[in-house]
């Protein structure tokens, strides 16, 4: 992997009328400014300079002022870098005449995520939503910034009229390929459809892990599951979307999910473009919401993952039924009493590092999973060999008897959740004779 010597410019919006994500809070600078250099890292990029500015009003042509572009020109020596990183959005203009400027290649924040994500992406649905994302992204970049994009002469004669720019052309191709990769991912969409209805079949619980990147879910994830899944202090180690089953003592399977962490300033491109990953979310019967304990911000990052779980799609009261706090990283910090997030009661801590409140965890897991089903006793007529299978296949049975005094057939004992037993009802209508326990 190429190694990239970068100069990063962390600007701080004074003016909230221009702040970005309110980054003129000074709690909020540090902690994103910190977030940005574990980003750089990630790109494999050595911070060779880095340089915060103050912006009252931002030039809408450059950001900054000549003042400051001069200061930068002057102070540091550009010929050391390869590359110049705003932490913050910049307009395709903003963008053009930076580089022409400082006479560097220029990207900001968002440009840096998609780059990160393009480098983790390994299945082919997540290389299909990096390339729609970026080709979103880039479809903004195209400004009259180059020769080539001038009008292109039309017509067969020395007198013809202005043809199609090159710009126009470069816009068409490119919708082009997002309408062809909308269209794959579509059908990678159809197949996690049946994959969900099949899991909702054989497993007795969903899970899905969610929370801010490098908070640990991989970690929880893998002690779960027994899995063996990538696992490092970096942001978005895990991108694409993990699958793994946590086995019961009575045999039932509950399957957990590890999804892709959320970030401040997360592109949109990027959450338009994972939204056939995120759907897992909606299919799950639970929400393990995993916070960072040792981190200092972690209040304001909860709130990033409610407001982008409620931007995907997701309501307030869904949410409430559906989250449950896991506070990880209880070995560097225990105390819970001075922190406030939504739906706090419902928590566990843990420490998936040292397994510290894991066996807590699965407790707290199996308890849901209990909930969810019925103890019910079925009359089955001994020649119903159809129903009896249907419920070997969709409950689970722990006791059956032949009975030939009150009624002659197979009473059977079983664990049934509420779907299921509606399900039941619908399939064979002329079956009456059950017992809730």
């Amino acid at each position: 992997m190429i190694k990239y010597n970068i100069f990063l410019i962390l600007p701080i919006f004074k003016n909230y009328k221009y702040s970005q994500n309110n980054i003129f809070n000074h709690e909020n600078f540090i902690s994103r400014s910190s977030e940005t250099r574990s980003l750089a890292q990630a790109l494999n990029a050595s911070i060779v300079f880095e340089k915060i500015i103050n912006i009252t009003i931002p030039k809408s042509a450059s950001l900054i002022n000549n003042k400051v572009a001069d200061e930068i020109k002057n102070n540091f020596d550009l010929s050391l870098i390869d590359l110049i990183i705003f932490d913050c959005s910049l307009s395709p203009i903003q963008q053009r005449n930076l580089e022409r400027i400082l006479q560097k290649k220029i990207i900001d924040r968002t440009q840096l995520i998609i780059e990160i994500f393009g480098l983790r992406a390994k299945t082919k649905e997540g290389k299909l939503q990096v390339e729609l994302a970026n080709l979103s992204f880039e479809k903004t970049r195209l400004v009259r910034s180059w020769t080539h994009l001038e009008r292109q002469r039309g017509g067969l004669s020395k007198v013809g009229g202005p043809g199609e720019s090159q710009i126009e052309l470069d816009k068409r191709m490119i919708n082009a390929k997002i309408k062809r990769l909308k269209k794959s991912l579509t059908k990678v969409t159809q197949t996690r459809d049946v994959q969900r209805k099949l899991r909702k079949n054989v497993s007795s619980l969903i899970l899905s892990l969610v929370g801010y990147t490098n908070s640990g879910k991989s970690t929880i994830f893998n002690s779960l599951t027994a899995s063996d899944i990538l696992v490092k202090d970096m942001v978005f180690a895990t991108l694409d979307t993990k699958m793994g089953s946590m086995n019961m003592s009575d045999n039932k399977k509950i399957i957990i999910s590890d999804t892709v962490g959320f970030i401040s300033a997360l592109p949109t491109e990027l959450i338009n473009s994972f939204k056939s990953s995120l759907e897992e979310l909606f299919s799950s019967d639970y929400l393990l919401l995993v916070h960072d304990l040792s981190n200092p911000n972690i209040e304001n990052q909860a709130k990033l993952v409610f407001d982008t779980l409620i931007s995907i799609g997701f309501n307030e009261e869904e949410l409430k039924k559906k989250i449950i706090n896991v506070f990880n990283k209880c070995d560097l910090n225990s105390d819970l009493s001075n922190i406030k997030i939504k739906f706090k009661k419902n928590s566990v801590k843990t420490s998936a590092l040292t397994s510290k409140g894991i066996i807590d965890l699965k407790n707290y897991i199996e308890n849901l999973a209990e909930k969810k089903f019925t103890k019910v006793l079925f009359h089955i007529p001994i020649d119903s060999y159809k129903i009896s299978s249907w419920l070997y296949k969709n409950s689970y049975v722990y006791n059956e008897t032949f009975c030939n005094i009150d009624f002659v057939g197979n009473k059977v004992k079983a664990k049934i959740s509420n779907d299921k037993l509606n399900a039941f009802k619908s399939n064979f209508p002329e079956i009456e004779l059950y017992t809730i326990l």
